[in-house]
């Protein structure tokens, strides 16, 4: 069986992983899935968090994981598992990028579009704070970007959740190397229907950087919550 590491994106916390965690669970596998700093249940400031905080509390993990562990990134997460990828290589196995952002060497989130790809409603609906350290996304932009296909209930469950994101995190670059990031196997799962991350960017991300497998899902943002049974199904035989 495997161990897992779940990386959420922006505004999430680990609790976005609560439906799939328990099936994998289930057929026997390890899971963390870890607040990042000013997330979830961490009290850390969200104005003075940086991606090197993230990527630490990414490498306490793994370092508590029983064996090398599949690193699975959501969204703005890739982010964060390509710069741990480069951190701390013979810790990970494989590193899973779910709809997420994947950077090459010296480029940030915001280096690959902008700030926002042709058909993301995210750049939208974004609340910066007075000192653009941190921002929000509007309450009505939340359902249609990232929870498209969830219902009501879901979504009033995860807007209680939802938490200012460091900007800091979109505008650093990260530093990697074919010997040490480069040398993990690298899956992508590709969600059709996203709405944050266009289908066409998710493609432009793997083709730029080849993966192992692509895996295709007809989901929007969030098949953690939309459809937990075929993401895990997913996983599971990526663990095999």
């Amino acid at each position: 069986m495997a161990v897992f590491v779940f990386v959420h994106g922006a505004f999430h916390g680990g609790w976005c992983w609560d439906r799939v965690t328990p099936l994998l669970e289930a057929r026997g596998h390890t899971v963390f899935a870890p607040d990042m700093p000013a997330h979830g249940a961490d009290q850390m400031d969200a104005a003075g968090v940086t991606l090197a905080d993230y990527v630490t509390r990414v490498g306490v993990v793994l370092s508590q994981a029983p064996s090398p562990v599949h690193l699975v990134g959501h969204s703005l997460g890739g982010i964060t598992i390509t710069q741990a990828g480069e951190d701390y290589p013979g810790l990970i196995s494989k590193l899973v990028y779910l709809t997420a952002f994947i950077p090459g060497d010296n480029e940030s989130r915001f280096d690959l579009d902008g700030g926002g790809a042709e058909g993301s409603l995210t750049g939208n609906y974004r609340i910066f704070s007075a000192d653009k350290k941190t921002m929000v996304i509007a309450d009505e932009g939340i359902k249609p970007t990232f929870y498209a296909d969830c219902d009501e209930e879901t979504v009033s469950w995860v807007k209680e959740r939802l938490c200012p994101q460091a900007t800091v995190i979109a505008q650093t670059k990260v530093r990697t190397s074919d010997a040490r990031w480069g040398s993990i196997p690298r899956v992508y799962i590709e969600c059709t229907e996203d709405r944050a991350i266009p289908i066409s960017q998710q493609r432009a991300c793997w083709e730029r950087h080849p993966c192992a497998a692509v895996i295709t899902m007809e989901t929007s943002h969030s098949p953690f919550m939309s459809a937990p049974e075929m993401l895990a199904d997913h996983l599971h035989r990526l663990a095999d």
